[in-house]
């Protein structure tokens, strides 16, 4: 919280009258264990604090009894601002809990308006095997060589998201101010309200995909303007889908729908201003707009039951209709969806919000057999249960991985390089008997970590000499010796790890293509 508040009259912070607790979790070895954070956050509780940055943060999304206690805090009313991490430049490498639906996760910018190259980008991990993750950060600002308080006295600079994200706590302790002041937004105060604030008035970068930005660059005077007529209600992040919005909506929009493609989900964060609870009256619909044909596009959805504490999730799934297998051109409509939230007190009855999101997607004649590339994605590692050896062994400082792989985080090169050539790129999220071989020219397997069925191993045989069906195998490193040999210590857990695996699956690899 250093650029927050002031310890001199030369390190004026963005609040420089906000009362600041700063809760030590970490001891002098940089140890620190899921009790003692769970000990500052109950401190955070019963001292009434408005808000926490936490300006740390870690891979392990599994750690449930962490992640429902920051849940316990927002539902508590308290507004929870976490750095998003620095592993940029590379996609896939946010922290927790930053990337929680009901924490302000706060990636960094240079003084250039641009996205730092160490903060990490997006989407979301735990979601990759079912589409896309979800949109994180929700928003950016500055983090190079930001001048704020010494401990010992005097100024000193810092970088990184963890000074980006005290940089949005001061801005969340002025809005909160100004809400506690005025009789009639004191009552509509909550970490919800402040986070579709915060979003709703950014300023969205040129030429930056959502993975990166989230809403945009910080605005803290439009803030103001927009909170001045706040009025509960439902959001959503990303607020549209829109294939025509390039590069804002990479990868969705990288690549236009045709007829028999797998489906695409687009992952979206409902946000609700009207209570820490609500639920979503009915299913979401579909209401295209027929002028544009809009229905030979199909959706489905899945969706939370109840969105608590103040956020859930909505996901659509698109494809589309064997009438439009010839169709080439932009279909419009936009998905409907309602949220009805109880009464919170005698003053705030019961609410109910209704939002139209905008769709718009690209579509063209299904694309000959041979332009058609299948990604295996069933066989990849798409949130691992624990550390793996790097697939780069030669990056010596960092060699555990806790990211998965997935063909739009640390393969999107290998993605845009095969879009840049012309071939239409599908992600295979289930098993070989699901696929129809003849679809398809290309089956490409990057980095298998799983083994492979039986009846896979028969399908993928009788596709290729059948069905004409290529197959394509990227693999790295394979040491099973060094694979049982590495193991590290956890100071949490007091107990030494060792690892799962590491590198592709070579035997599995080599059984699978025993045939030829």
């Amino acid at each position: 919280a250093v650029v927050s508040t002031q310890s001199t009259g030369d390190c004026l912070g963005i609040a420089p009258d906000t009362q600041i607790f700063s809760l030590k979790v970490f001891n002098s070895h940089q140890i620190s264990h899921t009790s003692w954070f769970l000990d500052a956050f109950n401190y955070v509780i019963n001292s009434k604090i408005d808000i926490i940055n936490l300006s740390i943060g870690g891979p392990d999304f599994q750690d449930s009894v962490f992640i429902n206690k920051v849940m316990e805090l927002t539902s508590k009313g308290i507004t929870f601002v976490s750095a998003m991490g620095n592993d940029g430049p590379l996609y896939g490498t946010l922290n927790n809990p930053a990337d929680q639906l009901d924490v302000i996760g706060v990636g960094g910018l240079n003084y250039d308006d641009e996205i730092a190259e160490f903060s990490s980008r997006g989407m979301t991990l735990w979601e990759l095997p079912e589409g896309s993750g979800r949109v994180k950060p929700d928003i950016v600002t500055y983090g190079t060589a930001i001048r704020g308080s010494n401990i010992k006295g005097s100024c000193r600079y810092l970088t990184g998201t963890s000074v980006s994200s005290p940089v949005v706590t001061g801005a969340v302790s002025l809005l909160t101010e100004i809400m506690k002041k005025n009789e009639r937004l004191s009552r509509l105060l909550s970490p919800a309200s402040i986070k579709q604030v915060l979003m709703a008035s950014a300023d969205r970068l040129p030429g930056v995909s959502m993975y990166e930005q989230g809403s945009g660059k910080m605005n803290l005077p439009r803030a103001y303007e927009l909170l001045q007529g706040y009025v509960p209600q439902i959001t959503i992040s990303p607020s549209k889908i829109d294939w025509t919005d390039c590069p804002y909506m990479w990868p969705i929009c990288s690549q236009p729908l045709y007829h028999s493609s797998m489906p695409v989900t687009v992952n979206m964060t409902v946000i609700n201003g009207m209570g820490v609870s609500g639920t979503i009256t009915s299913p979401p619909t579909w209401h295209p707009n027929t002028h544009t044909s809009g229905n030979i596009l199909l959706l489905s959805f899945s969706y939370s039951a109840t969105l608590w504490p103040w956020t859930g999730y909505l996901a659509i799934t698109l494809s589309v209709d064997k009438s439009g297998a010839g169709f080439a051109g932009t279909v419009e409509g936009y998905v409907l969806l309602t949220v009805q939230s109880p009464a919170t007190s005698e003053d705030i009855s019961e609410q109910t919000s209704t939002l139209h999101i905008p769709v718009k997607v690209n579509i063209i004649p299904t694309p000959p057999r041979n332009r058609r590339i299948l990604w295996d994605h069933f066989h990849s590692i798409g949130y691992p249960v624990g550390p793996f050896p790097r697939d780069n062994l030669k990056l010596q400082t960092s060699p555990l991985d806790w990211n998965g792989d997935h063909i739009h985080t640390n393969f999107n090169g290998i993605y845009k390089h095969l879009r840049g050539k012309g071939y239409f790129v599908e992600i295979l999220s289930t098993h070989f008997g699901c696929f129809d071989a003849k679809k398809y020219g290309y089956l490409f397997l990057v980095d298998p970590e799983d083994a492979f069925f039986e009846s896979e191993i028969k399908k993928l045989s009788a596709d290729m000499t059948e069905q004409g069906l290529n197959l394509v195998v990227l693999a790295d490193w394979y040491n099973g010796p060094l694979i049982k040999h590495i193991k590290f210590y956890d100071e949490n857990t007091k107990q030494w790890v060792v690892l799962q695996g590491g590198g592709a699956n070579v035997p599995a690899l080599n059984k699978l293509l025993a045939p030829w």
